[in-house]
């Protein structure tokens, strides 16, 4: 048995899923964020102020000259930082930005103390970048920038330079595409454990059910879950769940030889006692005495059979047997006990081979239709149907007996136990314990069914077996 058949509807893959759509989201944004930093928008956004300061210094200079020019310069109206200083033009270093206006070469004013040269020019003509030398006014110290933008505007005899310091642009460009390919990574690593831990705790999980159904379905306490790890949570569950087989086997063994043990030890003074039973002169009372005394050494054998089924699972007898048969020999044998209570026995049997103990098989067989004769009342009728599937060989005894009722059918395969309809015969509730462990050991299944001929009553015992 597979406790968890839908991969997709279990709990680890939901929560696997869930982590793994948001890691997805988180992906999408950042690669979003990434493909912006590497579009140069703000390094766009930068040559377009620029362009749009020099145009507006330029505008100024047309409308009310060149003085107009220099007060805005030297008030700090067009400084390129985002906020502006009380002293103006002499906080070059937090903006990076500069303005100079020259004439012949001299510095009219600005915030550098000589005009910037020029080393190097990359790009395109609309939007060319240039590493400069600068001199700054306020200290005289010179300073490259490795990355800048630059425009030059002649306002009549003078020129204006504009320009925009973009190394932190581009650090932080390059930061920001570094940052996003390490989360990118990071989350990717993330989604494919997520995943990993989910079909990991679905197989441990479907590993541990089916080990218990095996054992449910063998009855073997031997089988043990396999533990190939030590640091998760299943494994010391595992083991756990290994320990706890441990000694309800240790238990089951205990009571199993207890009872193997009084069956043994109790067969022999019982032999004993019947042979000497046998002695007693008075006829009626020696048949009735040897006959109890042969019911209590059958109940002990019958113990001591269905032991040695459950706890060795001898399979010396199997061989290639034709289980149809084994069945039809059976019927054969029960005819006469059939037509002796006038009851209808018929069979429906299809050409069947299997591997198996065939004396085990046909005790099994004989001991349910018994069962179905015994309990039948006269003129009624018992069916046996032997067919293969493509994966089952079915076998089905029904009768339309005194049958049981639905909330006795889970106990019938108890040892000693006899239904309430079944009680004033004779019996000692071992037949079907004996049946079920042939069945077993031939890993198979036993099914009882209520009322299968649809006369109001009746048992129905099928037998199946994979092909």
């Amino acid at each position: 048995m597979i406790a968890i058949r839908d991969f997709t509807r279990s709990s680890s893959f939901r929560v696997g899923a869930l982590l793994t759509t948001l890691a997805s989201i988180a992906i999408v944004l950042i690669v979003y964020f990434w493909r912006l930093t590497s579009s140069d928008i703000f390094i766009t956004e930068s040559n377009a102020a620029v362009n749009a300061k020099a145009e507006a210094l330029t505008t100024l200079y047309k409308s009310l000259g060149i003085n107009a020019v220099v007060s805005a310069i030297e008030s700090g109206a067009f400084t390129m930082s985002s906020a502006t200083s009380d002293s103006g033009l002499s906080q070059f270093e937090n903006n990076r930005a500069f303005v100079v206006l020259s004439k012949d070469e001299e510095v009219v004013t600005g915030n550098l103390a000589g005009i910037p040269l020029v080393i190097a020019r990359h790009g395109s003509d609309a939007m060319a970048t240039v590493e400069l030398v600068i001199t700054r006014k306020d200290t005289l110290e010179r300073d490259t920038l490795r990355q800048a933008l630059l425009r030059e505007v002649q306002l009549g005899d003078f020129v204006l330079h504009v320009g925009r310091g973009i190394d932190d642009l581009y650090s932080a460009q390059w930061f920001g595409k570094t940052f996003s390919w390490i989360i990118v990574v990071l989350l990717c690593m993330l989604s494919i454990l997520s995943f990993a831990i989910a079909v990991y705790v679905v197989n441990r999980i479907n590993r541990m059910s089916q080990t218990a159904d095996k054992i449910i379905k063998t009855g073997s306490l031997e089988e043990r879950l396999e533990i190939d790890s030590n640091w998760d949570d299943l494994s010391s569950l595992s083991y756990v769940f290994n320990q706890m087989l441990d000694t309800i086997e240790s238990s089951v063994n205990n009571i199993k030889s207890v009872t193997d043990s009084i069956a043994h030890d109790l067969r022999t003074p019982l032999s004993r006692l019947r042979n000497t039973l046998e002695k007693i002169q008075d006829d009626d009372l020696r048949e009735e005495t040897t006959h109890e005394a042969d019911n209590l050494l059958n109940m002990f054998n019958s113990l001591l059979r269905i032991s040695g089924l459950e706890t060795t699972n001898k399979k010396e007898g199997f061989c290639d047997t034709n289980i149809t048969s084994i069945v039809d020999d059976v019927v054969d044998l029960y005819h006469p006990l059939a037509e002796e209570r006038d009851i209808t026995l018929s069979s429906t049997l299809q050409q069947v081979n299997m591997v198996g103990d065939p004396n085990l098989l046909f005790q099994a067989v004989a001991n349910v239709l018994d069962n179905a004769i015994k309990y039948s009342p006269v003129n009624s009728k018992v069916d046996v149907e032997l067919k293969q599937t493509t994966t089952h060989i079915i076998l089905a005894i029904n009768d339309a007996g005194i049958g049981v009722g639905e909330q006795e059918i889970a106990s019938l395969e108890r040892r000693f136990y006899r239904a309430d309809g079944s009680r004033t015969s004779k019996g000692n509730g071992l037949g079907l314990s004996l049946v079920s462990a042939i069945v077993k050991l031939h890993d198979g299944k036993i099914w009882f069914v209520h009322d299968p001929l649809m006369q109001g009553s009746g048992l129905g015992v099928v037998f199946s077996f994979k092909c």
